[in-house]
């Protein structure tokens, strides 16, 4: 394991910030796991500062801490780095996004869902994400028939609805082929 290479710098100049924080950081989390596990936090630091670069150095010294730099561990650093690199979200702008969001003509059902399930949790709907889930696969998939099969289901949840639409898709593929 010690041959592992270490995840590459951050780039804190990144389109979409948030994503590439949120995917980086799962990296080094991992990484850590693995090569410096028994390691002391002020290692671990010391790693993520090298790893973040002169400008995330420079961003780091900005950061407000109840600690001293000696007593600050990976999980407060990478805490602090959240908070710069995921800005509050525009809610509307996120539920847009996903109640835009249709199957694409070539796109398998899968990926459509995968899809809509990224979108979804930058939307805040609690408690009716499923449901919500299942509403926009029906209304936004590609197969009308398929459509009207899945509103002919009585007691419709999201899991029954993956099941008929990937068993739909399977008999489509098979019958082409």
């Amino acid at each position: 394991m010690e041959k592992l290479r270490a995840p590459e710098r951050f780039n804190l100049d990144a389109h979409d910030l948030a994503d590439a924080w949120k995917k980086w950081k799962e990296e080094l989390n991992l990484y850590i796991d693995l090569v410096m596990d028994s390691e002391d936090e002020q290692a671990k630091v010391k790693l993520f500062l090298y790893l973040v670069g002169t400008r995330g150095r420079e961003i780091y010294l900005t950061m407000a801490f109840d600690q001293e730099p000696q007593n600050r561990t990976l999980e407060m650093v990478l805490q602090a780095f959240d908070g710069y690199c995921n800005p509050k979200r525009n809610e509307t702008v996120e539920r847009y996004r996903f109640n835009m969001r249709n199957q694409n003509r070539e796109e398998t059902f899968d990926k459509y869902v995968t899809e809509l399930k990224i979108l979804a949790t930058t939307c805040n709907y609690g408690a009716l994400q499923e449901s919500l889930i299942r509403d926009k696969i029906i209304c936004g998939i590609q197969d009308s028939h398929l459509r009207e099969r899945l509103l002919r289901v009585i007691d419709l949840d999201l899991p029954k609805c993956l099941q008929i639409s990937r068993a739909a898709e399977l008999s489509k593929e098979r019958i082409k082929h």
